[in-house]
């Protein structure tokens, strides 16, 4: 890690001057920012970051009506609560003016972290930026314009990351079609076509198949768009087509897996059904062997791990240029773990049961403090999880980067093709992941 301790003043002074600039322009703008729930905690002493017990943070997520965004605030309020940071959830609703507004009133406030995620990938141009330039370290996770780095934007800019989407969803297709014998015919449903989960997911999908030459997908991918009424109507075609012949159903999240199940049980075909986020409902439903797996979303160490590294930046550690771009991979929920372990080598492979208890019973199992290097030591900190840098080449079969969408005369980052570089950071987060509190 590479110290930028001699940068903290610099830092702090161009927060407190953005934030007084923009306070005068924001009159009346507070009101913006829907859905926050205020302060959601302060304990813990934590590093010092400038602050001395008053650091302030803000959540950027689009709702909290479904719980994958409840877990995700849940890692965010108990990693905030172990270094010393007061909270304040924001919720966008998916509209990018909000969420700049939100951006843009918190600088104002002074807040000294933000994290979150953006609704679209063009947003995270503008609200990194925004970041960077008023000295708020942000981490904006999971969506990211198309051949854009944290470089492009600036050092707050502390880290991108995402799920290996591809990874994610070649396993729950495996066991999907492991579940139907090796043959027959099933139907997908996707999310939102032309996101990096919906693409990536797919292309899991698409992989898997190449293995199971006597599976087919009925029909074209139908839309879902991650809700279960779109997956209801999406499913109600497939079965008007296609009745009897589906075998089993790829559900590109867990609200649409459940929603299109409900059609498949009311047409009495029951068949296996597989999706993804490992949400409370879909846990319930492993459970009551309507689902037969899910992959994990893992919100609440997204959230968690999001502050804890801005958390690093601002006690004077930076992340080497080929950690600025990282994947993970979560484990799978499944009810019977020992029918599954032989058969899946991507993921980790969890009892849905216990995963449940540790994720949304009481607190998660995580050791935030562990994984900050300012609180744990440069030799002692464990992401908690298999985190991996992305190179050129995982960049564009994970976030589906195209060389025809590269604008003319970018050229991109050299850590991200400099092969040295990325073994270094490889081997340093298979040393460092010591402890998996979901295994």
């Amino acid at each position: 890690m590479q110290s930028n301790g001699s940068d903290q003043s610099r830092r702090q002074f161009m927060k407190r001057a953005a934030g007084a600039s923009a306070l005068a322009g924001l009159t009346g703008l507070a009101g913006c920012s829907q859905g926050g729930d205020g302060n959601g905690g302060n304990g813990g002493s934590g590093g010092n970051g400038g602050g001395g017990g008053n650091m302030t943070s803000m959540g950027s997520i689009a709702n909290l009506q479904n719980s994958y965004w409840l877990s995700w605030k849940k890692g965010y309020v108990e990693a905030a609560e172990a270094l010393g940071y007061k909270t304040n959830v924001q919720t966008n609703n998916g509209n990018v003016t909000t969420q700049q507004q939100q951006f843009d009133s918190a600088i104002a406030s002074n807040t000294d972290i933000i994290v979150g995620q953006t609704y679209t990938n063009a947003a995270a141009i503008s609200l990194a930026e925004t970041c960077v330039q008023a000295g708020v370290p942000t981490i904006l996770a999971v969506t990211i314009a198309d051949w854009y780095t944290p470089q492009d934007a600036g050092d707050e800019y502390v880290q991108f990351f995402a799920p290996h989407f591809v990874n994610h969803a070649y396993t729950a297709a495996k066991i999907l079609f492991e579940s139907m014998g090796g043959e027959g015919g099933f139907v997908h449903i996707e999310g939102n076509r032309g996101t990096a989960p919906n693409i990536g997911r797919n292309k899991g999908v698409d992989l898997a198949l190449q293995e199971y030459p006597d599976i087919e997908m009925l029909g074209d991918r139908l839309q879902g768009n991650w809700i279960r009424s779109d997956a209801r109507s999406a499913m109600a075609d497939k079965v008007s087509q296609f009745g009897g012949q589906i075998d089993g159903f790829f559900g590109q999240n867990d609200a649409v897996a459940l929603g299109g199940l409900t059609i498949l049980e009311e047409n009495d075909i029951d068949v296996p059904v597989v999706g993804i986020d490992a949400s409370e409902p879909g846990l319930a439903a492993i459970n009551e062997d309507r689902l037969t797996a899910s992959v994990s979303g893992m919100g609440p160490w997204q959230a968690g791990w999001s502050l804890v590294k801005c958390h690093d930046y601002l006690n004077g550690h930076s992340l080497q240029p080929a950690e600025k771009m990282m994947s993970f991979n979560a484990p799978v929920c499944v009810k019977n773990t020992d029918e599954w372990r032989d058969t899946v080598e991507r993921l980790p492979v969890v009892d849905a049961a216990e995963y449940n208890a540790a994720i949304f019973e009481g607190s998660t199992p995580y050791d935030w403090k562990k994984m900050s290097v300012a609180e744990s030591g440069e030799d002692s900190w464990d992401p908690q999880i298999d985190l991996q840098p992305m190179n050129e080449a995982d960049l564009k079969q994970v976030l589906d980067w195209k060389d025809e969408d590269k604008p003319n005369g970018y050229s991109m980052p050299g850590a991200y093709t400099d092969q040295a570089a990325q073994e270094e950071i490889t081997q340093l987060y298979k040393e460092r992941f010591q402890n998996n509190p979901l295994k």
